[in-house]
């Protein structure tokens, strides 16, 4: 899933390999998968795109955000976005979008869970409420940022949440979703379900420096190792819980790592090292 690694990672990927490249042809398999969400028709891609030139590749959060001319290609979610050096390296039929360009290389894009695809016109985006909110937003590694900001998000409703709903719910803190604040929570020693009102300041500023400093970490390794960049080649950033490694036990004490359903998805924590 794209979360803040991610997005930033298959950003600067997509500068060296299609900016300033020509889309010659747009395809794609659109019917098969119910749970991959398009803006609008994607029939109609190809008329809006096919003839216009990658003038940008924009960082954020959440999203995967390509200027083409006038027009914005946003990717979220479960959008699984490859590059080939020719379309005939394509899978057969595993297409949710294919992006073809004049030098005979292409963007395919697949699906995992679900995702979001969406074609919009430059003047037009800000009106889709979810990107509104993150080019509105501010993310865990902008300047606004700060020890301040954070706490300043903190009301009383808010102070009744768990850490986890505070960090990875209504997009409080862009590019933090259920994936990436396992981690950030272990860096914290603090456990999901503790509530926020109940963090002393010594835990709240361990709680910040903790989302910065994992985050930064992760973008700077190349993304996450359960996630793929756009040639298919697994982050460099080593996950710390998540459903691929909590079965190896906390790797600060050696205690099973327990791993519990909450707020939609799993959560993992160490009893031992995280209050």
């Amino acid at each position: 899933m794209i979360e803040l690694p991610e997005a930033r990672t298959i950003a600067k990927d997509l500068r060296k390999s299609i900016l300033g490249k020509t889309i010659t042809n747009v395809g794609g398999n659109f019917t098969d998968h119910k749970f991959t969400f398009y803006h609008d028709d994607p029939l109609t891609y190809s008329g809006l795109i096919t003839g216009k030139q990658v003038t940008d590749i924009v960082d954020r959060n959440f999203y995967v955000e390509i200027v083409i001319e006038d027009y914005l290609l946003l990717f979220r979610d479960g959008a699984n976005i490859r590059y080939y050096s020719q379309t005939s390296l394509v899978p057969p039929n595993k297409s949710k979008l294919l992006i073809e360009f004049d030098d005979g290389s292409c963007l395919n894009v697949t699906t995992s869970m679900y995702c979001m695809i969406a074609v919009i016109r430059n003047e037009d985006s800000v009106a889709n409420t979810y990107y509104g909110l993150e080019i509105n937003g501010v993310g865990a590694l902008d300047d606004e940022f700060t020890y301040e900001y954070f706490v300043g998000l903190i009301d009383d409703k808010v102070g009744k949440l768990s850490i986890k709903g505070f960090l990875a719910t209504e997009q409080r803190i862009l590019g933090i979703g259920n994936g990436v604040v396992q981690d950030i929570m272990f860096n914290a020693e603090l456990r999901p379900k503790r509530k926020v009102n109940t963090l002393n300041e010594m835990e709240l500023r361990g709680l910040y420096n903790a989302t910065v400093t994992t985050l930064a970490e992760m973008v700077a390794k190349g993304g996450r190792d359960i996630e793929k960049n756009i040639y298919g080649t697994a982050g460099g950033y080593p996950t710390i819980l998540s459903s691929k490694s909590y079965k190896n036990g906390c790797p600060a004490c050696g205690e099973e790592i327990i791993k519990e359903q909450f707020l939609g998805g799993s959560i993992y924590y160490c009893p031992n090292c995280q209050k």
